[in-house]
Formats: structure tokens, sequence, C-alpha cells
């Protein structure tokens, strides 16, 4: 995946100040709103519960589509340098990762990574206005090679913003777990904190290969080139800076290039959810010894969480407010998740997962289905027609299906044939994602017989059938 490591399922929602815990059990999911009291914060025994989203998972503000192209989505990453946007025409979705183009705007003065991201969303949008085009932006990490956080960080007017390293250090009251100050200048320090992961940095002799290469040195202003954090028990100023402009701002979700984003990145509390696991509590892909290098306490983790929350919450209403989208309104996608439903070769686990798109209480009537076909050795599709079937006899007015990693990304370096060819080898577009099947005819798939594990689904020019128990599946065309 281009963003970093696959993130935990640990998660957390915040609804006018209340949490929804979503207990998952053999027979179902039984989902119960509970107030959170302070009594709640102190316990630590949650592990058994795990929280899903902030706003209920829902439907774009966008007109659906049963056209197969446009109900592709692919999260597009090409760290090398920009990415061929004609590819932008195989897609419904695309989403731009932050990574793109690292190694150009690693070795900018400044770094202008939000700036090569928001033109790479306009060149593909020009390219192909149907398709639905999405940014990135973080509101955990204070990423600095984003110019509108690194103005800020800059600005002593907002230091505020921004967590700090402990006055104290940890390492016998002389070190950090991480550098305060920058690797080729040690003059050039900050009382921020700040970790390396993801980090450019300039190329040594014992460090040849970084993660984007600075040239002489990094610039990302005033302060050291590093993953920095909000403090989000700041209040509404921060918040309302976050909504207005860094999210809903002319270089975000308002502009009509941008269709969505992707909201990477959270906060976990021991207290609120259990053990947290990505890395430890705190804020995720940051270095495991974050809370010491900071001096929080417990509670402090706690109420950055919960301010965190809050955040969240305002920024997917404020998303949904304008009929734009994110991948966290999409089920199973919050908290910076990128992993698509999978079809399981196995019987029983191939049927309960299509029954969950059949019948009066269909899952996705009102929140997309988003599935991955299941990638073999080698980057071929060892089961694509019933990956295909299983998405069309579940799917509703949305839904996407795309390459089945963590991620979503189609191979970088790899290209489409006929007319979204790209540069590099070969990889055949599956026909089954640009297909003609028309609209549906039954309003859900239905299950041949009681736990028979046989559904069908009639569309008006096709008709569905997929049976779990020989895992076999047929699109027969309608004449």
């Amino acid at each position: 995946p281009c963003r970093g490591r696959q993130k935990s399922c640990q998660a957390y929602t915040s609804t006018m100040g209340a949490m929804r815990f979503r207990t998952r059990t053999r027979g179902g999911t039984i989902t119960t709103p509970v107030l959170v009291t302070a009594s709640m914060l102190a316990m630590t025994a949650l592990t058994a519960h795990v929280v899903e989203g902030f706003l209920p998972p829902q439907n774009p503000g966008w007109a659906p589509s049963y056209n197969m192209t446009l109900s592709t989505i692919s999260m597009a990453c090409n760290q090398s340098g920009p990415y061929n946007v004609t590819a932008a025409g195989a897609f419904g979705i695309l989403s731009f990762d932050w990574s793109n183009e690292k190694a150009q705007w690693a070795a900018a003065k400044p770094m202008d990574c939000e700036e090569r991201l928001f033109a790479q969303v306009q060149r593909a949008k020009a390219y192909s206005p149907s398709s639905h085009i999405f940014g990135y932006r973080n509101i955990v990490k204070a990423l600095p090679w984003y110019s509108s956080v690194r103005e800020k960080l800059d600005d002593p007017q907002y230091a505020g913003w921004f967590l700090r390293f402990a006055t104290t250090p940890p390492i016998d009251g002389t070190d950090y777990h991480v550098p305060a100050c920058a690797a080729e200048d040690r003059t050039k320090c900050s009382l921020f904190y700040h970790d390396q992961e993801q980090t450019p940095a300039v190329p040594t002799p014992e460090a040849p290969n970084v993660d984007g290469a600075c040239v002489d040195y990094c610039d990302t202003g005033l302060n050291p080139t590093g993953e920095y954090l909000f403090d989000h028990r700041n209040g509404s100023m921060l918040r309302d800076w976050l909504v207005n402009d860094y999210i809903m701002g002319v270089d975000g979700l308002g502009s009509p290039d941008m269709d969505g984003l992707f909201l990477d990145d959270f906060w976990c509390s021991n207290a609120i959810n259990g053990t947290c696991t990505d890395p430890v509590q705190g804020a995720t892909e940051i270095d495991a010894n974050q809370q010491v290098d900071m001096g929080l306490s417990d509670e402090d983790i706690t109420d950055l969480t919960n301010g965190w929350l809050e955040t969240m919450t305002a920024v997917q209403q404020a998303i949904a407010d304008a009929d734009k989208y994110t991948w966290s309104l999409i089920p199973g996608q919050d908290n910076a998740n990128a992993m698509p439903v999978l079809l399981d070769q196995d019987a029983e686990s191939c049927a309960a997962l299509v029954r969950r798109g059949c019948g009066a209480d269909a899952e996705y009537r009102d929140a997309p289905l988003m599935m991955g076909l299941t990638v073999g050795e080698n980057n071929t599709l060892p089961q694509v027609d019933q990956d295909v079937a299983a998405f069309l006899l579940m799917r509703s007015d949305y839904a996407y299906i795309g390459w089945g990693v963590w991620g979503m990304t189609w191979p970088v370096g790899t290209s489409f044939d006929g007319p979204h060819n790209t540069t590099g080898p070969p990889l055949t577009r599956p026909p089954q994602l640009d297909a003609d099947y028309g609209e549906p005819l039954d309003d859900s798939c239905t299950e041949s017989e009681d736990e028979s594990g046989v559904f069908t689904r009639s569309w008006s020019k096709a008709t569905v059938t997929l049976d779990c128990n020989a895992f076999t599946a047929s699109i027969t065309e309608v004449r």
C-alpha cells in the first residue's frame, strides 16, 4: 500500500456526545447507543467492542449509477512522478494519495506536496469529468509538506494547535526517542513533537535509501521535517480551521474538481476502547514512544481522542452537507481503513457474505458496498467471475469494486489494455469491469432456498447466479 502499513481495526464513533459500540457475534452485529461517562473512560477491559463510524455510513450526494466502469475504484499512488491521468477514465472513483510525486515534492524548496496533489486532481477531473476524483487530508498528523499546515507551524500565534515534546526528556533527562533536530542541521530544532515515519530525508552513505530524497537539506519551513501532531484539545479555533479551510477550502472540497477525500489516521485511547495496537495508544502510525516523549498522561490521551472525535464528526458533517464524500462514510472504512470486502471460496463464508446484500434488510441499501477482486500470484485474478457476480448480486445504487488489497491501488507500473493504456508491462483489465449489465430488475438478490447458498438476481441485460457450494458463477446475457 502506498500510504504505509495497514491500520488496526480499533475505531471510534462520536455522535452528539455518544458512542455506538458494535458488538460482533456469531449471529450478527448488535448496535447499542451508549453515553460515554467519566466512569466508562476509567474502564480498560473493552477489547470485546469495536466501534464503527462517526456519522453513520451513508451514500454519496452525487447521482447513482449502475455503469460498471463508473462502479470501480482505485487509490492512485506513483511516488516517482505524476500519475498518468489517462487512467482516470477507467475508474468511477480515483483517490490521490499524498505520496504521489514524492520524488519531486520532497526535493522542492519548499516542499509542495499539497499543490502537486491538487494539480493532479484537477488534471484527472479535466480528463474524465464523469469520474469522482478524491484528494488526501490528515487531521491527526500535521504534515509540514502541506504548505497550509507549514504556515501554521511557523506562526507563533498558532503554537497551541500542535503537541510538544515533554519539558524533561524521558531518556536520562537528556534525550527523546525521536530526534528534535534535523539530521542535516543539528541547529534546526523544534519544541513541537515530531517523528520520522514516512518522512523525507537527505540521503547519506550510511542511509542512502530514504523515504523521499531531499537535496542538501529538507525544506519544510522553520521547523525540521517530520510528522507533527495536531492538539485536538485546542477546541473550536483549530477545529474551525480544519473544517472550513483545510478540508472545505478552495484547494480542497471547496473546489468543483475534488469530489471527496481519504481522511487518514486516528487517535486511540486504551481507556475508551481497550488495548490500542497501532502501535500503542495515541496517534496511529507514530513512534511507539510518543506518549513518554510528549509527557502525556493516560487522561491526556483520552482528552485528545475525544477532541479528535468531535473534530472528525464536524469534518464528516461538513463533507456530507456539501454533497462531497469520504472513504470513512463507506461501511467498514472508518478510521482510515482501506480494505475492501473480499469473497471467500469457503462455502459457508461465501454464503454469509452474499446474504448481507440480499432481502429486505440488505446491508448496502443506504451505504455503498466496496468490494475487492481477489488477487493471486503475479497479480492474477483467479476468481474474477465469482467476484463480479457477488458484486452484482449484493450492490445497490452506489457500489465500487477494485484491486482487492489494502489500499486498493491498481498495481503501479502496470497498464490497461485499450483506450486507458499507461506505461509499463501489460496487465489486462478484466472485461467484466466494463461490461453493460443494464440495471437491476430485482430489488435485491434472492437465495434459491433457505440456506441453499445459491443466489440469483435479474438485471435488464443479464441474469446473475452464484453457487457458493460449488463456487461457480454465471452472468448470462439477456437478449
